[in-house]
């Protein structure tokens, strides 16, 4: 017993930087903040509509009849005011409980009037969790008072910033799961899995688009004779969402599981065209990864930006070499394309047919292989998809940031980068030699 309540404690109670949990305050503050600032007129509307149609829900049903418009509208604006607060940490022992209980309020009425919008859940726990824990001990208006006044220690790793992070990622993982067990308690049940239930529903909703005049997917015309890809499809649904408690076992678990996830949003976006927002851009999925490590490389990329021309690096001094196929017509653009945002003249190029190409992939005992680009920085060589992430990280603005996808488990990248490059000549084409490149370019060029 006395070993079990070790690893619960283990578990839930491992140490965490305060910038961590600092940064979950601002990115689930700024999309509440969005959320409500952008829905202020429409939800202005609902609330002045007939009563009868109102339903509550939550903690609505503390209400028996709708608030009076002006009343809900001072309300939802005082919320405005208590998010802005939670995003900056001010006195944030007060208004983030405030917020948080309001912010469950405000949703909780507006979904009262209509469907219940169940793609907002998870933000309201998120908000829920941090509202009520020492969220602002970093990066906060807080934090800045305390060290102005000389009255805060060093902020270091502690539990008590490990345990909201640790529950956060649960009520993630809960919202997933549950919505799982929905599909098999449903009309439906099983058939989920086999593709069939899903296929229907996303045959119905391209049906009522077109019948509204409203655009359908086109890669749903394409998907929809291929029963074997929504087989696919629910499977994997079944196991991202039944599953989702694995993603609790440990930290490189999790991440898989959140960088999946985050996909499959993106795969309902452009099947049926439908936008889980908070979802889709990731933030729900941050708690699952060390998001304070970005701080420094984003910090970098910021200075980098700010270097004045006479600090840049001239061509050839200390630059990286892309080993590229040369008969490529997609590797030719994309070389092109690097040359017109090499902003600090960091690379130089060599096609792999070339004698300086076959060369250097001898010398460095790269794969002497065309589908594979190969990158040699620092004396050492990157090859296929960590190659192109390494060399977006060094473009200008904003394509650098593409570097994040760095964090999406290697073999998920090199599959897609292996089915491109496989496809890449059908669809671009080849030359019949390498091309000899414009009198000021060529310098950049082995």
């Amino acid at each position: 017993m006395k070993d079990l309540l070790l690893k619960l404690e283990k578990f839930w109670f491992m140490p965490a930087p305060a910038e961590r949990l600092a940064i979950l305050r601002i990115a689930s503050g700024g999309f509440s903040l969005w959320y409500l600032w952008t829905r202020f007129d429409m939800v202005q509307r609902i609330a002045r509509s007939d009563s009868s149609m109102f339903e509550p829900v939550g903690l609505s049903n503390l209400l028996t009849e709708p608030l009076p418009p002006a009343l809900f509208t001072a309300l939802f604006s005082f919320g405005i005011a208590l998010n802005i607060a939670y995003i900056l940490g001010w006195k944030f022992k007060w208004t983030g409980p405030v917020f948080a209980i309001l912010l469950l309020f405000l949703l909780s009425y507006r979904n009262s009037w209509s469907m219940i919008y169940h793609s907002r859940i998870a933000l309201v726990l998120h908000v829920l969790v941090i509202g009520f824990v020492s969220a602002a001990d970093a990066w906060s208006f807080d934090a800045w008072w305390k060290k102005k006044k000389g009255s805060v220690a060093n902020v270091v790793s502690h539990w008590r910033y490990g345990w909201p992070i640790k529950l956060v990622c649960a009520a993630t993982v809960l919202t997933y799961f549950l919505s799982g067990v929905a599909k098999v308690l449903g009309e439906l049940a099983w058939d989920w899995v086999t593709g069939d239930a899903m296929r229907s529903q996303v045959a119905i909703d391209t049906l009522r688009k077109q019948m509204l005049g409203e655009m359908s997917s086109p890669l749903f015309e394409w998907l929809y004779p291929h029963t074997e890809l929504f087989l696919i499809m629910g499977i994997t649904t079944f196991i991202l969402e039944l599953g989702a408690p694995l993603a609790m076992v440990n930290k490189r678990t999790g991440m898989i599981w959140a960088v999946l996830t985050w996909l499959m949003h993106w795969g309902i976006f452009f099947i049926m065209g439908i936008r889980f927002r908070y979802q889709m851009t990731g933030l729900i999925f941050l708690p699952f990864f060390d998001t304070e490590k970005a701080v420094p490389w984003f910090k970098k990329l910021v200075s980098g930006r700010s270097k004045s021309p006479a600090t840049r690096l001239q061509p050839g001094a200390g630059s990286s070499v892309v080993l590229f196929d040369g008969i490529c017509n997609f590797c030719d653009s994309t070389v092109r394309f690097v040359l017109d945002h090499d902003h600090r003249n960091a690379f130089r190029f060599a096609s792999q047919q070339s004698e300086a190409g076959q060369k250097l992939l001898a010398e460095y005992k790269a794969p002497n292989d065309a589908s594979t680009i190969v990158l040699i920085e620092n004396s050492k060589i990157y090859t296929r998809s960590t190659a192109i992430l390494r060399i977006l990280r060094r473009l200008r603005s904003p394509w650098n940031l593409l570097y994040v996808f760095i964090w999406t488990p290697k073999p998920i990248r090199e599959a897609a980068y292996r089915w491109f490059a496989r496809h890449r000549y059908r669809w671009f084409g080849v030359k019949d030699a390498c091309e000899i490149p414009e009198p000021h370019i060529q310098a950049r060029f082995l």
